[in-house]
């Protein structure tokens, strides 16, 4: 393993990424977080296309923080001296992150010989059984492939493509967790470690699994119910009020919900018979939702929420990121840092979460330019500056 110049959790690791999606960056940038060393193989020229994601006022923040507390490597896979530098990192690593990107394939060649770096493989849906995936490989699909997509959106119209990258963040931070733990087995019963394969949908699997349990139960699947809980017997919804503010309502025990109820309408709509149960609620939940939508709308949110807190009911506001970054008590406890870029100006992102105390994870650097860091990579892998600056003439490293 590797010494990280940072103390950390992971600082003895030593990590390999070769991407070109979320999932894998989004995988070792945690480790990174946490005091590994990870060093980024991407090709010359425009580099990781995880760097051109989005439209350009996007690409200029997305970088700077999915490749935050890297290395980045500029190594060009087609060369014919590649092989030998991709084999020493191979031979050096202790955990290889990858997708199916031209690097990340030819880096998998090598640990053949290697043997001793954990292999964590994230693929789309189909990626590795085509023969049984007639339909796109695309990572974007991974969220219509798991199930979880048919549940979003109302009940009366189409399904809804959840606006982040959800399967690849869940797929990213499982791989790893799994990763970590084979590389202690591996070291503790002196054995080459097993490879991680994992498929994006099979993360969100385990995310919405009590959807495929209901299912294999009753034999159908669960609706898209809009903003209530499929099965939910219980108040929940979305409302809107006065000021035009949005607040969630969360009425998940008969207890909260005789409580909301008498707090919109007192005594006679809590005892209400169409209420009065979560059965009975369950029968007529778009009359109760219709209730409390108007006294929502009656009440700025303010008001509404100094009157759920002397009421004790479960409400909420929803924050928009905008908000989050304002919040105090975001603030308070250190879930946004900002930090300075290499070019100027700062950088709003969360901080290396979870926290630990003393605190074990931390936002050292952004993301570098593409090659910034050849020189602290190969130093690292034991190249010397003339093997290093060979390496920069014959064209292996750029930059």
């Amino acid at each position: 393993m590797q010494a990280n110049q940072s103390p950390g959790l992971l600082s003895d690791v030593l990590i390999v990424e070769t991407t070109d999606t979320p999932a894998a960056a989004f995988a070792a940038a945690l480790a990174a977080d946490f005091g590994a060393t990870v060093i980024v193989c991407e090709p010359p020229g425009e580099g990781s296309a995880l760097r051109r994601l989005g439209p350009p006022s996007v690409q200029e923040v997305w970088w700077p923080v999915i490749a935050r507390n890297k290395l980045s490597l500029a190594i060009d896979p087609a060369h014919a001296e590649a092989p030998r530098l991709l084999q020493r990192l191979a031979a050096r690593a202790d955990i290889l992150v990858r997708d199916d990107c031209a690097t990340g394939a030819l880096l998998h060649e090598m640990l053949g010989s290697a043997g001793r770096a954990v292999d964590i493989h994230l693929f789309p849906p189909g990626a590795d059984r085509p023969d049984l995936w007639a339909w796109s490989t695309q990572p974007e699909f991974a969220a219509a492939a798991s199930g979880l997509m048919a549940l979003t959106g109302e009940a009366d119209g189409p399904a809804t493509q959840p606006e982040m990258p959800l399967a690849d963040y869940c797929a990213g931070m499982m791989a790893l967790s799994i990763g970590l733990a084979e590389l202690w087995s591996a070291r503790r019963g002196s054995r080459p470690p097993a490879a991680v394969p994992m498929a994006l949908h099979e993360a969100l699997h385990r995310m919405n699994e009590w959807n495929l349990v209901v299912a294999s139960a009753q034999g159908s699947s669960e609706r898209r119910n809009g903003n209530r809980f499929p099965m939910n017997a219980n108040i929940g919804n979305i409302f809107r009020t006065r000021d035009g503010k949005l607040l969630t309502v969360s009425a998940a025990t008969p207890s909260v919900a005789d409580r909301l109820l008498h707090m919109i309408g007192g005594p006679a709509l809590r005892d209400d018979p169409r209420f009065r149960t979560p059965a009975d609620r369950r029968l007529h939940m778009d009359q109760l939702d219709g209730l409390v939508a108007q006294w929502m709308s009656r009440h700025d949110a303010e008001e509404a929420m100094r009157l759920v807190r002397e009421n004790d009911v479960v409400v909420g506001p929803i924050c928009n990121a905008v908000d989050v970054l304002a919040h105090p008590h975001v603030r308070d406890r250190g879930d946004i840092v900002r930090v300075g870029g290499d070019g100027g100006g700062e950088f709003a992102m969360p901080a290396a979460l979870p926290m630990t105390f003393p605190t074990a994870g931390e936002v050292r650097h952004v993301g570098h330019a593409i090659g910034a860091d050849n020189d602290a990579a190969l130093t690292l892998l034991g190249f010397s500056p003339a093997q290093t600056a060979e390496l920069r003439r014959d064209g292996v490293i750029w930059r």
